[in-house]
């Protein structure tokens, strides 16, 4: 089941250090730059952008290249 999760949150870009590590909590996502798509940075399912460089489960999110994710707050419409 794929969630479009744009439809049910407005994302704003947070500041980051690239050579810091990424931040955690239940309003975090990470936002792939690669293909656009937006997963929990604590996901309880299973949850994956298109192109394969973020994928979580069980509250971890592994991620291939962090170059290219972009952490992003997000808040309820």
């Amino acid at each position: 089941m794929k969630i479009d999760l744009r439809k049910i949150y407005r994302f704003e870009a947070m500041a980051h250090q690239a050579d810091a590590a990424l931040p955690t909590g239940g309003d975090i996502y990470y936002e792939c730059t690669e293909c656009t798509h937006v997963v929990s940075s604590v996901p309880h399912i299973v949850a994956h952008c298109e192109c394969g460089n973020l994928h979580g489960k069980g509250g971890k999110v592994d991620i291939k290249d962090p170059t290219k994710v972009k952490p992003v707050r997000g808040k309820l419409k």
